[in-house]
This record gives structure tokens, C-alpha cells and sequence, in this order.
């Protein structure tokens, strides 16, 4: 957490005047609406905790004041928010989210055949993370018999297994770019809906362990009785002071094209948390959010649920994530050339899934997808979740939405053990 803490209501008034100084179409606009919040990731991950707390505070820095939701839109390591925030959203300010920080880097390489955007035509609101306070960490379950990054290195390293969600995601990227630079013997798995799913693995010791930033570490609790950290990315030369016997990626690199390519690589993480509205937003709503989205990183409440929530809060302004995306964009070309190499041959596996099959009858249907499945020869009902586009859903033989799937109906759940999300539901009414 960031220590700027004086005069933060005195700040907070400012910003809130300098919206409220808009013309008076932009505060009628708002009036009665619904702003929503797009995340790129499912729920219970990083972008996910960072965004839920934004929506719960940025609103009451809008005129007109209105309500703020957020809805996880997952898929392709949030290539798929990206896309549809840059075609699809309406372009009027009631939509906007977060996706991965290193999105802008893919495209600049033209590697990703799904990618559809133009980052430096995003209407950039702002990043609630620079990661002043933050490192990016790779860290093995305990049982993975590792201790030292230098046991992945040399001759006779020993192997690891990661996870991540797909490629584009900086959970995919940087243990790719760390494999490339440091030499280290890391095999990657991907195809993880989101982070919780890869904890959940680890936890399991289905994977040996991921890459994720610290303050994503820290809502985890006491992480280090799990967890062993190996490597510190997005720190420069500098170790996090919580992590002073953990090495980082440029100390332990020894060529300078592998200094350069990790350097690149961090540049992203200076907007570690972006936010990004469709481009061609009008010039008035766009200072309206920009102001609105400062005015919340100032705000004491929300800073003080980020403190709860053990999340890093070191914003950017929507004109500093401008600058950053635009340093990425004048990379030199060799650089850019090794990167796109990279993840065009990732030497990855996409992960297999052992489903766990059981077969009952609803009963509980909660927000978000929950669902709870009482099996007869179960004491305890089976606690699971339903998501869009990730579980495949089918009622009375035809297939449906999630939200067709009624307390009383008779189901056969694929799932992957407690929470965890179901891959298929199958009901009857």
C-alpha cells in the first residue's frame, strides 16, 4: 500500500469538483444509468479483487451518480474482453474494464491471430497499480521440492510445472520470457479459466506452481505456508522489501539481449491494473471517468477496503497509461522480433481436466453462478460454479444459458472438486 495518505478528503474534493465542473449534459447523461465494469478474468483473481473494489467506490465521483456493476467476461487470457470492449461496447461511457497488461505488447508483435484493437486507440482511464509496492512473483508449492530458482538452472535442473490461463496473459507471458533469459527448465500448462482455478490446482498439486503479483499473493493470507518464492519480475534491480532473499529476474540475468527483452517485458507492468474504455468515447466523458477514476484512488474508504483486501494501490493517470502504451509501441524491432518468436512456438501443453461426475438435484441457486447439488448418498451438498462460455450447459436435452438451470431440476454435474467451476451441467425440469 502506498503511504500518501494526508489530505486525501481535501484531494478527493477536488477531483470530485473538477468533474462535477463538466458541462451539464455529461451529469445529466449519467443520471439513473449503469456503468459496468468488464474483468477479463473470473472471479476471486487479481484484476477481479482490484476491479470489485473500484466499482464499489468510483460512482459517487460521477455526476448524475450512477450505479456500478462489474462482470467477469473470461477467455484467451482476457483477449476476449479486450476485443469486445474495443468493437462491441457502446461507445457512450457506460462500459469500460480491465484485461492484461501485456495485451498492448501482442499486439505490437502481430502474433495473435485474435487480436482485434489498436491499444493506442483504447480510451485509457487510468491503472489503480504501478506496482510501486507490487512485485510479480514466481513462487512452487511447497512439495515441489524446490527451494531456489538455481535448482531450475544448468545441466541437472529439476522441472516444474506451471499454470496459467492462456497466452497473451502476463501468466502465460513472463514464465515464457523467464524460461528464454534465465534458462530455466519450467514446463507451462495452460487453459486455466482464471487465477483462482490455477491456486486451486496448486493447492491440489495438480501444478507446481505460477506466476502472480504479490498483493495477489497477499489476499491469499499466510501465503508463504503454501508457497516458496523464486523469482521477483517487475522490480528492476530492486528486491521488494518483503522479499529481500528473493532474487530478481535482472540480477540473474548475464547477457544484455536477455536484460533488454526482461526490461521490455516489465515496462507493461507500469500499468500493472489498466482499465480501458472503447475508442471514439466523447471528450467530455472521458475527463468525466478519468477525473472520477482519480478521485477513487484518493478516496479513504477505498483505500481502506484495499487495505482489507491486502491489495497494492499506486495509480496512473489515463494520460500516464497513454505514455506507457506508447513506450511499448516504439520498442526496438529486435526485441519485439524474440518476443513474437517466443510465443509463437511456446512449447505449451493445454491441460487436462479429470472431471469428477455426480448427478442430483438443485438445491440452491446463488449469485454468480453457484449452484449447490444435494446427491443422495451425500451428506453434504456438492458447492460449485456455473460461468458463460466456460461451462457447457443443457436442459432437457437443448443447450442453454446458466441462468436456465433452476433450483428442483434433477442435474449430472462435471466439476472438479469444492470450488471449483463446473465444466458441464446437464439438467432435466
Amino acid at each position: 500500500m502506498t503511504k500518501k495518505t494526508p489530505i486525501l478528503f481535501a484531494a478527493g474534493a477536488l477531483a470530485t469538483a473538477a468533474a462535477l465542473a463538466l458541462p451539464a449534459g455529461a451529469a445529466d447523461f449519467y443520471q439513473g444509468k449503469t456503468i459496468k465494469i468488464i474483468i477479463g478474468y473470473s472471479p476471486g483473481g487479481g484484476y477481479d479483487i482490484y476491479a470489485r473494489n473500484l466499482a464499489r467506490h468510483m460512482g459517487k465521483y460521477i455526476p448524475g451518480t450512477p450505479n456500478m456493476i462489474s462482470q467477469n467476461m473470461t477467455g484467451a487470457g482476457s483477449l476476449r474482453a479486450a476485443n469486445y470492449l474495443y468493437n462491441r461496447a457502446p461507445k457512450d461511457g457506460t462500459q469500460f474494464g480491465t484485461f492484461s497488461r501485456t495485451l498492448p505488447i501482442l499486439a505490437l508483435t502481430g502474433a495473435g491471430k485474435n487480436v482485434r484493437y489498436d491499444p493506442v486507440k483504447f480510451t485509457w482511464i487510468g491503472s489503480t497499480a504501478s506496482y510501486a509496492d507490487d512485485a510479480y512473483i514466481m513462487s512452487v508449492h511447497k512439495d515441489a521440492g524446490v527451494t531456489s530458482v538455481r535448482e531450475l538452472m544448468g545441466k541437472n535442473a529439476k522441472s516444474v510445472t506451471f499454470g496459467s490461463t492462456n497466452f497473451g496473459s502476463t501468466g502465460f507471458d513472463v514464465p515464457l520470457v523467464l524460461k528464454s533469459t534465465l534458462g530455466l527448465n519450467i514446463k507451462l500448462v495452460h487453459g486455466y479459466p482464471g487465477g483462482s482455478a490455477i491456486n486451486l490446482a496448486i493447492t491440489r498439486r495438480e501444478m507446481d506452481g505460477r506466476t502472480q503479483g504479490l498483493s495477489s499473493l497477499r489476499t491469499m493470507g499466510d501465503w508463504r505456508k503454501e508457497r516458496v518464492p523464486l523469482v521477483q519480475f517487475a522490480r528492476g534491480m530492486v528486491r521488494h522489501p518483503d522479499l529481500q532473499n528473493v532474487p530478481t529476474a535482472l540480477e540473474l540475468a548475464t547477457r544484455q539481449e536477455d536484460r533488454d527483452l526482461i526490461t521490455m517485458i516489465e515496462t507493461a507492468f507500469f500499468m500493472a491494473r489498466p482499465y480501458a474504455a472503447p475508442p471514439g468515447l466523447p471528450a467530455e466523458r472521458t475527463k468525466l471517468l478519468r477525473a472520477a477514476f482519480t478521485a477513487a484512488q484518493k478516496d479513504p474508504a477505498y483505500l481502506a477496503d484495499a487495505k482489507k483486501l491486502r491489495i497494492d494501490i499506486s495509480p496512473k493517470t489515463g494520460a500516464e497509461v497513454d505514455g506507457i502504451v506508447a513506450k511499448l509501441m516504439a520498442m526496438p524491432q529486435p526485441l519485439i522480433a524474440r518476443y513474437k518468436k517466443l510465443i509463437e512456438n511456446p512449447k505449451a501443453e493445454r491441460r487436462k481436466v479429470k472431471w469428477l461426475i455426480v448427478s442430483g438435484t438443485i438445491s440452491k441457486v446463488a449469485k454468480k453462478g453457484r449452484i449447490e447439488l444435494k446427491v443422495a448418498d451425500k451428506k453434504k451438498a456438492i458447492k460449485t460454479r456455473m460461468r458463460n462460455r466456460y461451462t457447457k450447459v443443457k436442459v432437457d436435452g437443448k443447450k442453454a444459458k446458466t441462468k436456465a438451470v433452476k433450483v428442483g431440476m434433477t442435474c449430472k454435474v462435471w466439476y472438479e472438486g469444492p470450488k471449483s467451476t463446473a465444466g458441464r451441467v446437464e439438467c432435466t425440469k
